[in-house]
């Protein structure tokens, strides 16, 4: 009977467990099932969520791309604007500094001509001069001596006669 009596006892303990289970699944079902429906509820809404922030991050990834290229686009743009206002204003400055250069020339030209002219002047007025302090002092030379102060008024005297 030890024998038969350890498998009644099996027996009534499985009843038991089985009663126990009943009970606690007739009970515990609806509290269990909405705790699992709630759990799972609660993972499916952070999944669509994480689902909508990603797809939102990739779009405004997406607009983050977009507005790169763009910047990028516009920054090509100026930098050719900007080369080529910078070529235009530097062919405007050298023609400027060209037409300067040109007008300075010119007037150096001028001042030149008008200052050789001026020193022509001068040096034949000098020229004249010292000719002529040269020649009187040559004249007052010879006419020291006196052969050539008779000379001279002899030769005079004939001139005169000749004229009337």
């Amino acid at each position: 009977m030890s024998e038969g009596h350890h498998t009644l006892e099996l027996i009534w303990k499985g009843l038991n467990i089985l009663a126990f289970l009943g009970i606690v699944y007739h009970f515990g079902k609806k509290p269990i099932s909405e705790a699992f429906n709630r759990y799972f509820h609660g993972l499916t809404e952070k999944l669509i969520g994480s689902e909508k922030e990603f797809s939102e991050a990739q779009e405004e990834l997406e607009r983050a791309k977009e507005s790169l290229q763009d910047a990028k686009r516009r920054y090509e743009e100026q930098l050719k604007i900007s080369q080529h206002t910078a070529q235009t204003i530097k062919e405007e400055e050298q023609k400027r500094a060209q037409e300067v250069a040109s007008r300075i020339k010119e007037k150096t030209k001028e001042v030149i001509e008008i200052e050789l002219k001026k020193a022509k002047e001068e040096l034949l007025h000098y020229g004249a001069e010292k000719a002529y302090s040269l020649a009187v002092e040559s004249l007052k030379e010879k006419f020291k001596d006196e052969k050539t102060q008779t000379a001279y008024i002899e030769k005079s005297l004939k001139n005169l006669e000749a004229k009337r």
